[in-house]
């Protein structure tokens, strides 16, 4: 198990909204909520793990905000 806390940049809930007020279902979001963890957690913004697929799946617990 992961726990990760990471501050995303806006951009990525205006996505979020902007896909689930265009219909997406909650696995186009997990996409993209996966794409942006990945940038902004795992290749921390483009210095490290190039290439790395991440899936975001078999969450047990997700807490987010707005700030």
């Amino acid at each position: 198990m992961r726990w990760i806390t990471q501050d995303l940049p806006g951009e990525v809930a205006r996505e979020l909204f902007a896909a689930r007020d265009a219909g997406a279902g909650e696995q186009q979001q997990t996409v993209i909520l996966a794409r942006a963890l990945g940038h902004a957690y795992f290749r921390e913004g483009g210095r490290r793990a190039h290439g790395l697929h991440v899936a975001f799946s078999d969450v047990e617990f997700a807490d987010f905000s707005i700030g």
